[in-house]
């Protein structure tokens, strides 16, 4: 397979501090040697940058020309044949431009999202007013249309091709909207289970057809309720880690449960066979 790797180095829209290092963390431990080591063909990655004179004031202007950035790269990416994009984001709120270049490239987006939160807030119902937060609901329409449209996602993400797994921290109104729209939600507890891949590739294939393509988004916090988090905005440290799911991140999470990584990533193998 063909792999294109896109880094967003932004936590938010600031670059270089905090979980904007991310993406280069996942390079220096190694992420192209393994993957080649598998057999994959490795593009040069291709890093997002917003120049400086593109900037505002507004972080969500600038979540936007971030996201129609990375939705450009994803939309030339998958034009090869037999490619796959890989994107790694600084933190959630890059997926909306991820979403975008799918839609743009193949049609109607589904979105799988591994997270320990909904990131289902929007600017009504959000307690803290952490864009963080947001992103799965911009994705959705249900709210920063600007933003969403940024991205060149002109139609949002039906609620029937919406798939949140892993939560364990969601806000009442979150619990709310998934209460009130069809999106297939698997909680942390349900996880840990033994037989959960099959059992989550079998809730996902009446879904197989509600959408052209999917979404794979996957933030590290989702190891489980035992995952203690140290200083900092909620869910920080996601992905520089990613060697040793174990080990503390160096953005001040630590993941302790290391079966519920890989249980993890055993729904990811499902999600990818070609027969779901």
């Amino acid at each position: 397979m063909h792999i294109t790797i896109i880094c967003v180095p932004y936590h938010i829209d600031v670059s270089r501090w905090g979980c904007a290092l991310g993406p280069q963390a996942f390079l220096d431990h190694g992420l192209i040697q393994r993957l080649e080591a598998r057999g994959h063909t490795i593009s040069q990655p291709i890093w997002i940058e917003l120049p400086k004179a593109e900037r505002t004031r507004d972080s969500v202007t600038n979540l936007g020309r971030i996201a129609g950035r990375v939705a450009a790269a994803v939309c030339t990416a998958l034009q090869q044949e037999n490619s796959f994009v890989l994107v790694l984001e600084g933190d959630c709120t890059h997926a909306v431009g991820a979403i975008g270049g799918l839609a743009q490239a193949k049609g109607h987006p589904g979105v799988v999202w591994f997270d320990a939160h909904g990131d289902l807030n929007t600017m009504e119902t959000t307690t803290s007013g952490f864009l963080g937060g947001l992103p799965y609901a911009v994705a959705l329409g249900w709210d920063l249309e600007d933003w969403r449209l940024a991205a060149g996602l002109e139609q949002p993400v039906r609620p029937e091709a919406a798939v949140l797994i892993g939560a364990s921290d969601l806000d009442p109104a979150e619990v709310e909207a998934l209460a009130r729209h069809p999106i297939l939600h698997v909680d942390a507890q349900a996880l840990m289970q033994p037989g959960v891949g099959e059992r989550i590739q079998s809730a996902l294939r009446s879904r197989t057809n509600e959408a052209a393509a999917w979404y794979v988004h996957i933030d590290l916090d989702v190891a489980g309720p035992e995952a203690r988090h140290g200083a900092g905005d909620r869910g920080i440290g996601k992905i520089s880690s990613c060697a040793e799911p174990s080990a503390s991140s160096s953005t001040g999470c630590e993941i302790i449960p290391r079966m519920t990584v890989q249980k993890m990533f055993q729904v990811s193998a499902y999600l990818a066979a070609p027969e779901w």
